[in-house]
């Protein structure tokens, strides 16, 4: 299967400071683009890690990224001369930078439910795939814990369950939605909670 990236990449090669806390480790590109870099380095940092890169333009000149480290390559020692160690990273959106400063608790998204049916086509294609999007303009970041409040209103009832965002969506022209990719804490468990009201009759 052909590997389909968003964004062309280029080899251009800078030298790049990084680190989680400061800027002690160095590397260099060896290719880049809008969304992200690949570090050559020994200095491998765990998968998921989110760090500060400092990429020099030229001696004078540099740009700061936020970014999450979301490959590792480790090369055999026999094929150094071809390629070298190092990690991919994501450059961070600036509303996943912002969301850090103005996040003071789990944002909450209420689902409402009118009837029996529209809670069943919910449990048949979300639940079933474990996950869901959600509209919002909401400034959220990528693993962001979030509460779902599903709203029952036919059962006069309300079932809360847990949710991480794993993907951000955003606007590109008309027609297109904000908002972010869900993934339930546990589906299972949510299936069992609401799977005694789905033959309950509209009140």
């Amino acid at each position: 299967m052909v590997e389909k990236r968003r964004y062309r990449r280029f080899k251009q090669q800078y030298t790049v400071r990084f680190g989680t806390e400061d800027l002690s480790e160095s590397g260099f590109t060896g290719d880049i683009s809008k969304g992200g870099a690949f570090i050559v380095t020994n200095h491998l940092v765990p998968l998921d890690t989110r760090i500060h890169v400092q990429v020099h333009l030229d001696p004078k000149n540099f740009v700061m990224f936020e970014a999450v480290v979301q490959r590792h390559r480790l090369v055999p020692p026999e094929l150094r001369d071809e390629e070298q160690d190092g990690f991919g990273v994501r450059f961070l959106y600036p509303g996943e930078v912002v969301a850090d400063l103005v996040h003071t608790g789990n944002p909450t998204f209420e689902l409402h439910f009118s009837s029996p049916e529209q809670l069943q086509c919910f449990h048949d294609r979300e639940l079933t795939q474990g996950r869901l999007f959600i509209a919002t303009d909401k400034v959220l970041r990528i693993q962001e814990k979030v509460l779902l409040s599903l709203c029952l209103d036919f059962a006069r009832a309300t079932v809360e369950h847990e949710a991480t965002v794993v993907h951000i969506t955003l606007a590109h022209g008309e027609g297109t939605h904000p908002g972010v990719t869900v993934m339930l804490a546990d589906p299972d468990e949510l299936k069992a909670r609401i799977r005694p009201v789905l033959s309950q009759p509209s009140q």
